[in-house]
This record gives C-alpha cells, sequence and structure tokens, in this order.
C-alpha cells in the first residue's frame, strides 16, 4: 500500500469512502473490463488505452446503500463532483488536477508558480448514506482534506529535503544537572 493511500485510511470519511491508486486506472470501468463476457468490454478496454494519462483520474460514484433512488443517487454523484471541483480550484489546481501555473502578484503581474507538480493517480469516492442530508459547506470539508492529503504527498515529491523525516526537529538536550542543592529546614 502506498503512502497517500495509508495517510487517506487514517482520516474517518463520514460522507464517503476514499479509495485511491498511484497507477492511471478507471475505477469504476474494472468490473466490465474483467469480465469478458460483459457487451461494453471491448469499448471499455480501448477507451482506458486511449485515455491520456495526464492529471488525477478522480470519480464520484454511488450505490443502492445511498437510496433507492436514481435520482437521489445521481443528486449525490454530482453534488460530490462538484465538491472536488471547487476544492482542486481553491488550491490553485484544474478540475483534472494539473497545476495551474500562474499566480498574480502584488503589483497586479502574472507570475509563474516554481515547483508545483500536477496530482497524479485514480481517485474514486463512493457516496455513502451520510452524505444526503450533510451541508454543502460539510461536504466541501471532507472533500478538501482528501484533496490536501493528496498535495501534501505531491508536495513532498517536490521537495524531498524538506520532508518532516529529513528536517530534523529534535531540540537541544541539555542533560540534569547531577548537583541537587540540598533543601534547608525552615524553622518551626
Amino acid at each position: 500500500m502506498n503512502k497517500v493511500a495509508q495517510q487517506l485510511s487514517r482520516h474517518p470519511f463520514n460522507l464517503f469512502r476514499v479509495q485511491y491508486s498511484p497507477e492511471y486506472k478507471s475505477l469504476w470501468q474494472n468490473r466490465l473490463i474483467a469480465s469478458p463476457l460483459h457487451p461494453l468490454n471491448e469499448t471499455q478496454k480501448r477507451k482506458r488505452t486511449e485515455r491520456v494519462k495526464d492529471g488525477i483520474w478522480w470519480h464520484a460514484t454511488s450505490g443502492p446503500d445511498l437510496s433507492k433512488s436514481s435520482c437521489v443517487r445521481s443528486w449525490a454523484r454530482r453534488r460530490l463532483g462538484t465538491a472536488i471541483v471547487e476544492e482542486l480550484k481553491a488550491r490553485g489546481f484544474r478540475e483534472n488536477g494539473k497545476a495551474v501555473r500562474i499566480t498574480t502578484t502584488a503589483d497586479g503581474h502574472i507570475a509563474p508558480i516554481e515547483g508545483r507538480l500536477d496530482l497524479k493517480g485514480s481517485l474514486k469516492l463512493h457516496a455513502l448514506p451520510p452524505l444526503v442530508p450533510a451541508k454543502f459547506v460539510e461536504v466541501k470539508a471532507e472533500v478538501g482534506k482528501v484533496i490536501d492529503i493528496l498535495v501534501q504527498a505531491t508536495n513532498k515529491a517536490v521537495n524531498p529535503q524538506n520532508h518532516p523525516s529529513k528536517v530534523d526537529h529534535r531540540p537541544q538536550w541539555d542533560p540534569p544537572s547531577l548537583f541537587k542543592p540540598k533543601k534547608t529546614r525552615k524553622a518551626a
């Protein structure tokens, strides 16, 4: 298991289940591609091989455990997808996880951002029943945690010298003195 997936598994997400892979996988197509008898098998294989392996491939899914109504399930997928796009844009990425390479300086000029990498891999968020009554702000907050973990992992890949395991955060140790002053008795 890779480090990003380990970090994602440590955080309890109440509104959705997270599945991440550093390789490019169409996580929702796997069941179609795995079954050679499925009528869409060949077309999905072809689409998978032709797809450009760039940025992050994200999918928002829902199942019958969310609701019996297909309208509610599709609404939950759209809601989750909108939260993903908004949180990516809030962190300086496009919809596909590619970093926006420009920023505006204080004097109004446009300047490139150095040292930013695109997010890579496949991300699947599967909606759970608590997503339906949750406020959109709560959904965005949880999706933001996922995006933050992905961004932190990408930043560690850019600057390995700043990785916490490489930086010495220990304070200078001052061993206790062997000399202990004697306690004096107070006159009673």
